[in-house]
């Protein structure tokens, strides 16, 4: 994952804390998504992004083809999971996902969680700046629009999310 900072960088910035690269933040299931360095500004190293995960929300388990995924933990916990293993992080914590296993993660705690998300190569920028493309006039996402756009990305949907699959076990066995 360092590699990526050794590439020759295109242009050097700063950015304020609320600032982002490229597109608007966008959000998709619930997570807030804001670029923080995108392939353009390293020569597609990689992309970097910080993700707000609501309370108890997470994406659905998923699998990435063309990146490997990096998380770093600024504010809260979270539950990984990756190839079927839990995990649980906190701040100053950081998991990692290889591309091509399934993975997905959860917000345990009880207000707005942050974290750091290092993909590589780059790649999720585009993928997110065509999300935000698609979603800009949709007030709930559509996946008959959105899924050919995770389909071109190489992202596959592999089952719900974790808070999901945890509620429908404790409702089958009551």
């Amino acid at each position: 994952m360092i590699g990526c900072f050794l590439l020759p960088i295109s242009q050097a910035f700063l950015l304020q804390s609320e600032e982002r690269r490229g597109v608007e933040s966008i959000v998709i299931f619930g997570e807030r998504i804001s670029l923080k360095l995108s392939g353009a500004d390293c020569n597609g190293g990689c992309t970097i992004f910080e993700n707000v995960t609501p309370p108890k929300a997470g994406p659905p388990l998923h699998r990435h083809s063309r990146q490997d995924e990096w998380f770093y933990i600024l504010e809260g916990d979270y539950l990984f999971e990756v190839e079927g293993k839990q995990m649980t992080a906190g701040p100053g914590c950081s998991a990692f996902a290889p591309r091509g296993t399934a993975h997905t993660f959860q917000n345990l705690s009880s207000s707005p969680s942050r974290m750091i998300v290092v993909s590589q190569p780059a790649g999720m920028d585009m993928f997110f700046n065509e999300l935000s493309a698609a979603m800009k006039d949709m007030r709930e996402p559509d996946m008959s629009v959105l899924m050919p756009i995770f389909e071109k990305h190489g992202i596959e949907f592999l089952g719900p999310p974790l808070a999901a699959r945890a509620k429908a076990t404790t409702e089958s066995a009551s």
